[in-house]
């Protein structure tokens, strides 16, 4: 549920920002609440159809955590070209 709040918030600011570097952050953030509420899918469906979650689920359990993945490093990406735009 968390997630999905997450994720209506930041794609409304990705929208309605002017700055195109608020805009960067704003679909990052989007993004990684994409990941996570795609983990937290993958994992309740895990629980329902199995009874446990398996810690390596094949293919949804690869796709949620490319997301976050991805996230992670355009975070990564937007701090470095911070860093080298103060010098």
């Amino acid at each position: 549920m968390c997630a999905l709040l997450n994720l209506a918030y930041f794609l409304h600011r990705v929208i309605s920002v002017d700055s195109p570097t608020r805009r960067a952050a704003a679909l990052v953030l989007a993004l990684l609440s994409l990941g996570t509420l795609a983990e937290s899918i993958a994992v309740m469906a895990s629980l329902e159809t199995t009874g446990h979650a398996p810690p390596f689920a094949p293919a949804a359990w690869v796709v949620a955590r490319t997301i976050s993945l991805a996230g992670t490093g355009f975070i990564s990406a937007l701090i470095l070209k911070a860093i080298a735009d103060r010098k």
